[in-house]
């Protein structure tokens, strides 16, 4: 990849944008640039590790009951990794809606809308499956060189979108309840008061992986030069370069770079 210069950087405070300190849905437009919206799914992705990190070290309760803390921890840990999904489908959103566009054709059952694609397994095989650079890549830090050019170490960290995937898969365990109408019912308790014990490491590595995923990382754009397939790969367009920066602080900083 070309060295980027980087020739903007945007700091915002949720406090100052409602739409990250405020966890609900927001409706995005076309005049929003792609890096805001990205911007906002990454302060949500910051703001629930926040939350989940001080329920998970937190020397007694929060809600009265362990069980609830953990299901907390889980329920942050799945919006995190739809918060990838989702803000990897903006950076990829002309690539990904031709992609959409394509599966309808082959499969009438595939609605082909990528606004009604929820389910963030089937999102992020969809976007690894058009770029390699799909996923964020964490970084260790930044050696300025003589050249005036900024280079990144890569952080020693194996990243691929099954680990994501599992780490959904695992949560969602967590988000509902068992039928009571099995073979064994006392089986079944005992089976998931076991699920509970392990859920405080399930959580605590969920939370590192993320943390190290996403506090210092960039993403890669690719150009597309042929429009009919969007599995075609270019040379690299752009790379944006985030850090969540204090953990006492709301701020996420974006470095909007392009390629030389």
């Amino acid at each position: 990849m070309p060295n980027p210069a980087v020739h903007r950087t945007l700091r915002d405070k949720a406090a100052q944008r409602p739409v990250t300190s405020t966890l609900g849905v927001t409706r995005m437009t076309k005049q929003v640039p792609q890096h805001e919206v990205y911007h906002t799914c990454m302060a949500e992705a910051k703001l629930r590790l926040l939350a989940a990190e001080k329920v998970s070290n937190s020397s007694r309760s929060l809600s009265g009951l362990p069980s609830l803390d953990m299901e907390f921890c889980f329920l942050q840990i799945r919006r995190v990794i739809e918060a990838i999904a989702f803000s990897a489908m903006i950076r990829e959103e002309e690539r990904y809606g031709k992609h959409r566009e394509q599966q309808r054709q082959q499969n009438q059952r595939d609605h082909g809308d990528p606004s009604k694609d929820w389910h963030a397994p089937e999102i992020l095989k969809r976007l690894v499956s058009l770029s390699p650079y799909a996923l964020p890549i964490p970084i260790a830090k930044a050696t300025r060189q003589d050249s005036g050019h900024v280079h990144f170490d890569r952080a020693q960290i194996n990243v691929n979108h099954g680990r994501l995937i599992e780490m959904y898969e695992l949560c969602g365990g967590y988000m509902h309840g068992k039928s009571p109408l099995v073979e064994d019912f006392g089986a079944q308790v005992e089976a998931e008061r076991a699920k509970y014990v392990q859920a405080p490491a399930e959580v605590t590595r969920g939370l590192e992986f993320l943390r190290k995923l996403l506090w210092h990382h960039v993403v890669v754009q690719l150009d597309w030069s042929n429009p009919d397939d969007p599995k075609s790969l270019d040379d690299p367009r752009s790379a944006w370069i985030v850090d969540f920066g204090s953990n006492e602080s709301q701020e996420v900083t974006i470095a909007l770079a392009e390629a030389t």
